[in-house]
């Protein structure tokens, strides 16, 4: 049966808002190809793009995709599936399949967030986002991004520093090429949760993707944080789905000056919840949720990079404090820095996952040791 959901999300492509009138009159993916194009053509659900794919598209491609994710691990959750998360198929527009990489975490019964902001961000933006889903993850929440540079990084290092549980949701396969630089953070996001997309695991992305994408992130989560949002920003698209799904919108507030934070500021003018501290997520949902939250241990322990210090401050400690702020593991990474500019894959001989080593690089920038370059490279600050 799954072969035939992979074929009729083939069909409609992402994000269709026809899928559950289409489901409802054929009653399973399985009658939609066993009616075939004329029956599809009479029912007139389909778009002329669509009844050309129907003709087109063999079930054989979609048997070859199933075979493809049993070889790698991934597994395919459809619609109506006692796996797939109940937030997730009440929305208007559930994807009919999802490709799992990882252990699909239970959003069903525990507390998740929803964290998304650009991916060229401040210092504060990221720091902030780092030390949010740090605080997040150690209470009990599942914290959910999409896996781009900037803000989105920053959401899913700091769950992995945690040792908490983190969801990326792609705009493009699994096993896709994209952003190349990001490889190990998802490899270590499959360790601690998964990797959930809608398409193929080798599909690449395009420009019309992410916004598609961002409804499923919105959908998974009780709330959506946005960290920083100019008046373009993508984090729009995902704080409107959520509005839009019934979810709530918390908004880190900014100065009206600046233009990162003129979407931000929209949307807390238009009543969306102003996030201070970690707490004013408690407080929305531990009534929701009293035996899954723990606040007290959300705030156990130091986090590295205090959002109040500037980096100038950051710089002059550095030394001193080496030994005082670091984990084990980011102090054993730095003493394996032999190279000025370096990949994350040329620091060898360190003995850590690749989890570890990505929580480990997060740190040392953040402690602003070493800054990240374009490409996926790092640069030691002397």
């Amino acid at each position: 049966m799954i072969n035939y959901n992979v074929w009729l999300q083939l069909i409609l492509g992402a994000g269709n808002n026809r899928l559950l009138k289409i489901i409802d009159y054929f009653k399973t993916a399985k009658n939609v190809h066993s009616a075939g194009y004329e029956a599809c053509l009479q029912s007139g659900l389909f778009t002329n793009r669509e009844l050309s794919r129907i003709k087109k598209t063999h079930i054989s491609i979609a048997e070859k995709i199933v075979s493809d994710c049993k070889k790698l691990g991934i597994e395919i959750i459809a619609l109506g599936d006692k796996r797939y998360p109940i937030s997730l198929s009440v929305i208007d527009n559930p994807p009919l399949v999802i490709y799992v990489k990882g252990k699909l975490p239970d959003f069903n019964g525990t507390p998740s967030i929803c964290i998304v902001g650009p991916r060229e961000a401040s210092d504060f933006g990221k720091r902030s986002a780092y030390s949010l889903s740090y605080r997040l993850s150690r209470a009990g929440f599942i914290v959910v991004s999409g896996g781009a540079i900037g803000i989105d990084t920053y959401a899913h290092a700091g769950t992995l520093k945690a040792d908490g549980i983190t969801a990326l949701v792609m705009a493009c396969g699994t096993e896709s090429k994209y952003l190349p630089e990001n490889a190990a953070m998802r490899k270590a996001v499959t360790e601690k949760g998964c990797l959930i997309s809608e398409y193929p695991p080798f599909a690449d992305t395009t420009k019309y993707a992410f916004p598609i994408r961002n409804r499923i992130m919105s959908a998974l989560t009780l709330g959506t944080v946005v960290i920083e949002a100019g008046t373009k920003s993508g984090a729009l698209i995902t704080a409107r789905n959520a509005y839009e799904q019934g979810r709530d919108v918390f908004v880190i507030p900014g100065s009206p000056n600046k233009k990162e934070y003129l979407g931000s500021n929209a949307l807390l003018r238009d009543g969306a919840k102003p996030l201070l501290d970690a707490s004013d997520i408690f407080n929305e949902y531990i009534l929701r949720f009293p035996d899954k939250i723990n606040i007290e241990r959300a705030y156990q322990g130091k986090i590295i990079s205090d959002t109040k210090q500037c980096e100038n401050e950051k710089s002059e400690k550095k030394k001193e404090n080496f030994n005082e702020t670091l984990s084990k593991e980011a102090k054993i990474v730095y003493n394996c820095l032999d190279k000025q500019k370096f990949l994350p894959e040329e620091i060898k001989n360190t003995g850590l996952s690749s989890q570890q080593l990505l929580s480990a690089l997060t740190e040392l920038e953040m402690e602003f040791l070493i800054r990240a370059l374009p490409g996926g490279m790092f640069e030691k600050i002397s």
